[in-house]
C-alpha cells in the first residue's frame, strides 16, 4: 500500500473513531488510537 492510500484509510478510519467515540464506553485516547488507526500505518503528525 504507497503512501497516499495509508493517509486514506487512516482519514477514513477517523471519521469512524469520530462515530464510535460517541457510541462506545469512555476509554483512553490511546485506546481509541489502537484500536481504530494504529493498524493502518500511517504516520499521524500532531499539529
Amino acid at each position: 500500500m504507497d503512501g497516499a492510500d495509508r493517509v486514506m484509510l487512516a482519514m477514513y478510519m477517523w471519521a469512524h473513531l469520530d462515530r464510535a467515540m460517541t457510541d462506545l464506553p469512555p476509554r483512553s485516547p490511546a485506546e481509541f488510537y489502537d484500536r481504530f488507526l494504529s493498524w493502518t500505518g500511517a504516520d499521524l503528525v500532531q499539529a
